[in-house]
């Protein structure tokens, strides 16, 4: 069984109600012993509504046929009971709603308690006889002051709360950046290593290409001369092969000429 302290509120209501409405601690569903309420030295009007839990939807309860209620503090030595005020109107009893009115002697008798515990019971009585009490719920009571402070303190509490919470996430969103920093540097690290990789490969490489070019042109050089020189012979060659001919043919016409002298030579001496 639980309360609920959200009553709509008419205009013709509004003055009646409005001590109330700044009384409240709570405006939200409350199961047992969680309900708390604000006393004032002064006069105070308290409402509830009363509902069951009836398979997970609130199921207010009829309170039109339960008897008197009242709501009732209890010290060690007095019992201060005050029943369900009757001289309004929109209080709907079937529908679990009860208000009750608290002048401001029995404020202070309250607040002078040595606990700070409510109930709101119901008990059937006629002219003859009174039936057993019965509790239909019970929470706590605060004054003024120390309302003011739970509800500074549960502010608090909501503040460290959402603080802890965010402190936790960027926490996590810190670890997480941290190791991707710690990350990308391993990956700048090896980058790095593989960048001065590359630069002495690529200084022995520019070595190599410039003993090799310097190789290459001694080599060339060496190639040209003999090249030139193979041409000069070449040349020789040829000149002298042309002299060699040029003698040839005319070895070869004088031996033909001399033949030819010998023929005539003979012819002559036949004829004689």
């Amino acid at each position: 069984m639980a309360i609920r302290t959200d009553i709509a509120l008419t205009k013709k209501e509004v003055e009646i109600f409005k001590k109330f409405k700044a009384l409240s601690v709570n405006e939200e569903p409350l199961p047992q012993g969680d309900g708390t309420i604000r006393i004032s030295p002064f006069d105070d009007y308290v409402s509830f509504t009363l509902f069951d839990d009836t398979e997970g939807e609130d199921s207010p309860i009829d309170l039109s046929n339960v008897g008197t209620i009242s709501l009732v503090f209890v010290g060690e030595n007095d019992e201060i009971k005050i029943p369900n005020y009757t001289q309004v109107q929109n209080i709907d009893l079937t529908q679990g709603q009860v208000l009750f009115k608290i002048d401001k002697e029995n404020s202070k008798k309250i607040l002078a308690l040595d606990n700070n515990n409510f109930y709101i019971s119901t008990q059937m009585i006629d002219e003859n006889s009174a039936s057993d009490e019965t509790v239909l719920y019970t929470g706590k009571f605060l004054g003024l002051t120390d309302a003011a402070q739970q509800s500074l303190t549960s502010k608090n509490e909501e503040l460290t709360l959402e603080y802890t919470k965010t402190l936790s996430s960027l926490q996590e969103e810190n670890k997480k950046l941290k190791t991707e920093k710690k990350d990308l540097e391993n990956k700048l690290s090896a980058a790095l290593t593989a960048i001065q990789t590359l630069k002495a490969s690529n200084s022995n490489l520019t070595d190599e290409v410039a003993n090799l070019s310097e190789a290459l042109g001694s080599t060339s050089e060496a190639l040209l001369e003999s090249a030139s020189s193979a041409q000069a012979l070449a040349e020789e060659q040829v000149k002298l092969n042309q002299q060699i001919n040029a003698q040839g043919n005319k070895g070869k016409m004088f031996f033909r000429q001399a033949a030819a002298n010998l023929e005539k030579s003979a012819t002559s001496s036949n004829n004689s």
